[in-house]
């Protein structure tokens, strides 16, 4: 009986233990997070407590400065909210040129605005027109902005340069070009008048633009000037060479040139064949060119020149006079919409006692954007001594169409 209640007490004094050991660190640790108490109204909760408490004062952090838009303050596209003055935008071009300030009209008077210029809305912005050149906007095909070039930059030296500062008189009919045309001559019939020639730049001191070049240019041009009969099988019934060397120059709407160039005229195998007995008059000049051309508005120019042949053969006079005028607008021309062109141009010679002839072109042109090659169609009429110079005393009326590429 003994042993059962020995066996009870040492539970007792085990669980005893157990319940000592725990609780007194948890008196302890109330003790130590216990505040001490102070006068003043309870507190019955953590957010009393942690209200009512002194505290350290964290310190304060400042807020960051606002970031700084590169565009300036905050608005509408160019619009009044920025009261900073902002450099010009100058946007790249071909060839590395950029936009520059200049005056609002060009040398014709003219008022134009980039189209880059507009504001979303379609608005023009506040500050003036830019003095845009030609280059970039003749190949926008809207005539208000096809405006010339205002002024060079700089001159230096190209070789081998893409353009012409002094192209082909589109009235004349013995220019270096690529051509033919479908004529009706009375007394012969219809016959086929061709232009095989090119005229290329060598060397220029100047611009270097796309568009409106100016200064000082060295080229070489040359050309044959076939004529075939189609009542005779297309035979040849002579034909003309032409070689020349022109020196040319052009500032603003003035331009001139100082030119050499020989000249020979050749009848035809088959016409000798036909014609045994005609004379061969075997024509010849190698002359000194003075001409000069002034642009009134863009699309327009006037033009004379005077030759003078240091020496001749076959019948040729020392003098001979060229002067005209062509219509010819500047724009690069969309495919569907070609513009007008009207060219005429008048030539009197020495050796026919000072008469000559007269040549009237018309029709449709279209202008290149690469380039500023020029290809037209439509019709032709020439009154006056006869285009080939084999057949000098011949007086010719010539009438029908013809396709032309001016270079």
């Amino acid at each position: 009986m003994c042993r059962f209640p020995s066996c009870i007490d040492v539970a007792r004094q085990f669980c005893g233990l157990i319940i000592c050991l725990y609780a007194s660190p948890a008196a302890s640790f109330a003790q130590l997070h216990t505040p001490p108490h102070t006068a003043g109204p309870s507190t019955t909760s953590y957010r009393q407590t942690a209200a009512t408490s002194e505290t350290t004062p964290r310190p304060t952090i400042p807020p960051a400065p606002p970031v700084q838009s590169p565009y300036g303050p905050p608005g509408n596209y160019r619009g009044p909210a920025s009261t900073v003055p902002q450099p010009p935008v100058v946007l790249p071009m071909p060839g590395g040129h950029t936009f520059q300030e200049g005056s609002p009209t060009d040398r014709y008077g003219q008022t134009y605005q980039s189209p880059y210029e507009l504001n979303f809305d379609g608005t023009a912005p506040a500050r003036g027109p830019v003095d845009l050149p030609y280059s970039l906007d003749s190949h926008s095909c809207q005539q208000e902005y096809c405006l010339p070039y205002q002024g060079s930059e700089y001159y230096q030296w190209t070789l081998l340069p893409a353009d012409l500062l002094y192209s082909s008189y589109l009235g004349a009919p013995r220019e270096p070009r690529l051509a033919q045309s479908l004529m009706y001559l009375n007394g012969t019939g219809w016959i086929w008048e061709l232009e095989a020639g090119g005229r290329a730049g060598i060397l220029r001191y100047g611009t270097a633009r796309e568009d409106y070049n100016e200064g000082w240019q060295l080229d070489v041009w040359g050309g044959a000037f076939p004529r075939l009969v189609f009542g005779e099988n297309l035979d040849l019934d002579a034909v003309d060479f032409k070689v020349g060397v022109p020196l040319t120059w052009r500032q603003g709407p003035f331009q001139a040139k100082l030119e050499w160039y020989h000249i020979s005229s050749h009848l035809g195998d088959e016409f000798l064949l036909r014609n045994p007995t005609y004379p061969r008059l075997d024509y010849l000049r190698d002359s000194i060119v003075l001409g000069g051309g002034y642009f009134p508005v863009p699309e327009v120019r006037l033009y004379a020149e005077a030759d003078y042949a240091y020496n001749k053969n076959g019948g040729a006079e020392p003098w001979h006079f060229q002067f005209g005028v062509d219509y010819s607008p500047v724009c690069s021309t969309p495919i569907k919409r070609p513009d007008p062109f009207f060219a005429v141009s008048g030539l009197i010679r020495e050796e026919v006692n000072w008469s000559g002839g007269v040549n009237v072109v018309t029709g449709v042109q279209w202008r290149g954007i690469e380039k500023e090659s020029l290809f037209r169609i439509g019709l032709q009429y020439y009154n006056g001594q006869s285009l080939q110079l084999s057949f000098l005393n011949d007086w010719e009326q010539l009438y029908g169409i013809g396709m032309w590429y001016d270079f």
